[in-house]
């Protein structure tokens, strides 16, 4: 019968294994660009801005798919259900010149620079994961602290989305990638998980726990879905949410087993 500790062991042989002998084989490369919704949401934090459909934001836009012609990546992926060929389907009616770009994020950016570096396909990773949002507000209710998560949710909105919006005012998109994906930005998207969100338990409710996990969760799928994606050699910028690539960076970034790039170095 084999022991526990023997299969660990043998575990870790094959891990040692692999690491020791995958190298031969030419490191991908990697660099993540978050991102806000192009067409607005209804999301809590939705941030309100000018038409990016005017000659001028368009312009800019063009300008940043040029700057990121220069990652040369080789694959884009993007923020759709991993799995669902639609969006590579509207990419190809697209690319016979049979329809227009929509105002969104993923064809103003990801469809442009796919066509610009001559793909014939986009790549998606996205995983659905429901959060347990409204567990949570039920919570909040019955123990009394709505008061307090609705004062955190204006503060938040103050200190990031208003602040977010007077940036885009005064700056190209390009400039305002750069500011989107700096590292403390990144910082308080997490944060507001981690230093808040997480502390919304009581010893028999550990809601707040569960929500973080969730969110955590989806976004270890979405990085096993872009592992089925990646390939030796290949260069590979993901243009997904900003709240998703502020945790999936730090999921990327140290790996030894492809090369980590900023991809904001090519918008400055």
């Amino acid at each position: 019968m084999i022991r526990n500790n023997t299969i660990y062991i043998l575990f870790g042989l094959l891990l040692f294994s692999y690491n020791l002998f995958g190298q031969d084989a030419e490191k991908p490369t990697v660099a993540l660009l978050g991102t806000f919704h192009f067409a607005g949401s209804n999301d809590l934090m939705a941030m309100k801005f000018d038409d990016l459909k005017s000659d001028k934001r368009q312009a800019e836009i063009k300008e940043m798919v040029a700057m990121l012609e220069e990652f040369k990546p080789t694959k884009v992926i993007l923020e759709y259900p991993y799995g669902n060929q639609k969006l590579d389907s509207v990419y190809g009616i697209y690319l016979k010149g049979e329809r227009g770009l929509s105002i969104n994020e993923r064809q103003q950016l990801g469809f442009r620079l796919a066509e610009a570096m001559g793909h014939q396909h986009i790549f998606v990773a996205d995983s659905q994961l429901d959060l347990p949002f409204d567990v949570l507000i039920k919570f909040l209710e019955q123990e009394g602290r709505m008061q307090e998560f609705q004062e955190l949710i204006e503060k938040t909105k103050e200190e990031v989305i208003v602040k977010s919006e007077e940036y885009l005012k005064e700056h190209t998109i390009a400039e305002y990638f750069v500011f989107l994906n700096q590292e403390s930005s990144d910082l308080k998207n997490r944060n507001f998980y981690i230093q808040h969100a997480l502390g919304y338990n009581s010893e028999d409710n550990d809601i707040g726990i569960r929500l973080v996990t969730a969110w955590w969760e989806r976004n270890f799928r979405i990085m096993a879905n872009i592992e089925q994606i990646i390939e030796p050699g290949d260069r590979v910028l993901i243009l997904f949410g900003q709240g998703h690539t502020s945790i999936l960076k730090d999921l990327y970034k140290g790996r030894d087993d492809l090369e980590y790039e900023e991809i904001t170095d090519y918008l400055k």
